[in-house]
């Protein structure tokens, strides 16, 4: 038996293509138009047979994807006449209506493509077993043309099954068979045999929609009796649909909603919506100024698809009700209304609040809460309702109420104000005066009757509780050992279980240390010149200290070990003008630290001036190798020399005169490229052992690169490629001794002659723009910096 080779799908019928008809059965949406949808499937036969006249009482069943012969075809046994049988399964399209079917079929091969192609399509009865030449099933009418095609063999062969495959489905056929074979006489030629891959059918079928369902008004249920509080509800159903195919929507599917009065019945609105993949939810909003407070209305929904529609859904009735129930009326004994000092009850001692709505008859209850009326409550039969609630702090306090009917309907809101006594105890403290570490003995004091506990909290310590003496006072004793703020709270209890409000009592602890200095005055004031050692006295604002930590303008903390007496001396030296900040805090053996003191003094500025008129600030001026003289002066008499440093320079000295001034000469010996001639002096001043802060002066050095001239090359043109032409390089920096040049980058040099110049001779190997780096060098190493020359090279043509 030959292997069946893969076929193409239908090209009219199916809408995926070819190759997913490969993979049987295959479900896929048609999507031909948006407003226009339905399932279609393509069917693979769930069997396939051939019979063979050679052997009359022989059947031939094949795998459902090999190919089967029709008409007359030689073997080495002799001459075959075969027809071929095709089953496909029905069941899933029963009471559905056929829109569209289409076969396909395809040749593997052909005996000889002169001969015109004869395949005819019957439909048969259904063998209960794969039929022989004897045994084969009765033939009833040919099932359609095979459209035919100039390709031979060609890969597929399409027919129209749409009455077929209608009829069987009308007539309840659960399967429909099929057989292929070679027209009439021409079935006994072998020149018209060929073999056939299997018949597929795509199938366009569609089912009414489902009734819709699980139908809402106003977003509630239908149900008996059901009110709404609005004139424009929003109406909505389910609608699906059972042409589906899985993890894919099904078909589109519009939804008509149909309401009317219920005392008129025969006015009737009907409205389609757009269209939308089933399943979905519909909805519909009633427009403004149709229906009116106190009527019932129905309405009833009906899906449709673009070939048929559902029945009406249950009709969904509902009457309008939008009077708001009038606001609620709200009493307490417990907690009588109005502002009256000192109150009743207590926070967390809960009250009772009556709410009623005088005048109306359909309360299903109230909504109320101490922020708003979240909560809800359900009314009696009279309409009223009642709750028992604790308020939550002292003094003010507000109740917000709302009654709701039972069409669900809010009333305007309620607020009730009635004041809460404070009931929180006092406390005492028997020491406020103490210091971190040192005990306390606090008392309570009750704020309410017939206290008999109270439970009190240290800052974030774990709650203590203490039994009340007979007057309904207690005592306790705390030992506080953190610094800064503390806070202790307290509450207290009845013996009926009733809670207090919550007493409160706040103390600051004062552990951070003092500072003093007698060279920088604490808190600010003219302190001692820049460079001046001070010394920095740190006293304990706690007991019990042994070391202290600071540390000045956010540079490394340092750590002192404090005397017997809690104090501790360190020294500091400034090394710039105006404002320093210090952090110092202390801690304890124990690990107790104490606060951070933050205090600021002054350190007075003495730094010198710097005076040039070689080299002026922020100017340039000079050269590599070019002298210059620098005035410093001092800020203040007294000054006996200075330090001074040329950027990328050791640092120097000089011995000021007199009158506290120095001169000094720099020759620069190299010009600062990284930079762009940058060069940063700094200079300090000295006085017997100390230095002052820093001045800077920032200067420009010049660059003195040699220049370059060519009759040759000049900037304009000249020359040609391979043309030789001469340089000359004239010396700018004094006591230039040889030139660097780099031309095509190789770096070259060339001394300077007596008279500051040299000539060099350069081969320009292309036209166009060309660059001359140059620079010059003193026997010393000083260096000019670079500059270039630019010349064109002439085109040759």
């Amino acid at each position: 038996m030959r292997t069946a080779r893969r076929w193409r799908a239908p090209r009219r019928f199916l809408v995926t293509g070819a190759a997913a008809l490969l993979t049987a059965p295959l479900a896929v949406l048609g999507t031909t138009t948006p407003a226009a949808a339905s399932v279609t499937r393509f069917e693979r036969a769930t069997s396939i047979s051939y019979t063979d006249a050679k052997q009359p009482s022989v059947a031939f069943p094949v795998d459902t994807t090999d190919e089967v012969p029709v008409g007359t075809w030689k073997s080495d046994e002799g001459n075959h006449t075969s027809r071929a049988y095709f089953t496909f399964d029905l069941a899933p399209y029963q009471g559905k209506d056929i829109i569209q079917a289409g076969g396909v079929i395809g040749e593997s091969s052909v005996t000889d493509c002169e001969k015109p192609r004869k395949i005819e399509i019957w439909r048969t009865d259904t063998p209960a077993q794969p039929p022989t030449w004897k045994t084969a099933p009765q033939v009833h009418e040919q099932a359609g043309d095979v459209f035919d095609s100039p390709a031979c063999p060609a890969s597929y062969l399409e027919l129209d099954l749409t009455e077929t495959l209608r009829q069987a489905v009308t007539d309840g056929q659960d399967k429909l068979t099929l057989m292929a074979r070679v027209a009439g006489h021409h079935e006994k030629n072998k020149r018209f045999s060929r073999w056939l891959t299997p018949l597929g059918i795509s199938i366009e079928a569609n089912a009414a929609p489902d009734v819709p369902s699980a139908l809402t008004v106003a977003g509630l249920t239908c149900a008996d009796g059901r009110l709404i509080g609005t004139t424009s509800p929003v109406l909505s159903a389910e609608i699906t649909d059972p042409d589906t195919v899985e993890g894919s929507a099904g078909d589109q599917v519009t939804a008509t909603f149909a309401w009317w009065s219920v005392d008129r019945p025969t006015e009737r609105t009907e409205w389609t919506s757009y269209r939308s993949y089933a399943p979905a939810r519909f909805t519909y909003t009633v427009p403004e100024g149709v229906l009116v407070n106190g009527g019932t209305y129905a309405f009833s929904v009906r899906a449709a698809d673009q070939h048929a529609s559902s029945d009406w859904s249950p009709e969904c009735r509902f009457t309008v009700d939008t009077v708001r129930p009038p606001a609620p009326t709200v009493t307490s004994t417990d907690y009588p209304s109005g502002w009256n000092p000192p109150g009743h009850g207590g926070p967390g001692i809960p009250g009772t609040f009556h709410f009623t709505a005088p005048g109306a008859d359909d309360i299903a209850g109230y909504y109320y809460g101490e922020s708003g009326p979240t909560s809800y409550v359900v009314a009696d039969e009279s309409g009223a309702a009642s709750i028992s609630h604790a308020p939550t702090r002292t003094y003010s306090n507000r109740l917000y109420v709302q009654a709701v009917d039972r069409t669900g309907n809010r009333s305007a809101q309620t607020t009730y104000e009635f004041t809460v006594r404070d009931t929180a105890p006092r406390i005492t403290d028997g020491n406020p005066n103490g210091a971190i570490g040192e005990p306390r003995e606090l008392t309570f004091t009750p704020g309410m009757e017939d206290v008999v506990e109270y439970t009190y909290r240290l800052n974030d310590d774990e709650p203590v509780a203490v039994p009340a003496e007979a007057d309904g006072t207690a005592t306790a004793t705390i030992t506080p050992r953190k610094s800064g703020s503390n806070q202790i709270t307290v509450t207290s209890r009845t013996s009926g279980g009733l809670p207090s409000s919550e007493g409160q009592l706040y103390f600051y602890l004062a552990t951070e240390p003092t500072v003093s200095s007698e060279q920088y005055p604490i808190g600010g004031g003219e302190g001692a010149l820049v460079g001046t050692p001070g010394t920095f006295v740190f006293r304990p604002g706690m007991p019990g200290v042994t070391e202290y930590v600071w540390s000045v303008v956010g540079g490394p903390e340092q750590t002192v070990a404090a005397k017997a007496d809690g104090t501790a001396s360190v020294t500091f030296t400034s090394t710039f003008g105006g404002f320093h900040w210090m952090q110092v805090y202390s801690r304890t053996a124990d690990g107790t630290v104490s606060g951070t003191a933050s205090v600021y003094f002054e350190a007075t500025s003495w730094a010198p001036t710097i005076e040039s008129t070689d080299y002026p600030i922020y100017q340039e001026g000079g050269g590599p190798g070019v002298a210059g003289e620098f005035t410093f002066r001092p800020a203040r008499d007294g000054v006996t020399g200075y330090v001074y440093t040329f950027e990328g320079e050791e640092e120097r000295t000089v011995i000021a005169g007199a009158d506290g001034v120095a001169t000094i000469s720099w020759t620069p010996q190299s010009y600062p490229a990284d930079r762009s001639g940058w060069v940063r002096l700094t200079v300090r001043a000295t006085m017997g052992s100390i230095v002052s802060d820093e001045t800077e002066h920032s200067l420009i050095l010049k660059r003195l690169a040699p220049t370059v001239s060519s009759s040759d090359y000049p900037p304009t043109g000249g020359g040609g490629p391979g043309v030789p032409g001469q340089f000359t390089l004239t010396a700018q920096m004094p006591g230039s001794a040889e030139f660097v040049y780099r031309y095509n980058g190789e770096e070259e040099t060339v001394a300077v002659g007596a008279d500051g110049t040299a000539t060099i001779t350069l081969t320009p190997q292309h036209y166009g723009s060309h660059y001359l780096y140059v620079s010059s060098r003193t026997a010393s190493g000083a260096t000019s910096g670079e500059d270039y020359y630019y010349f064109n090279v002439n085109h040759p043509g």
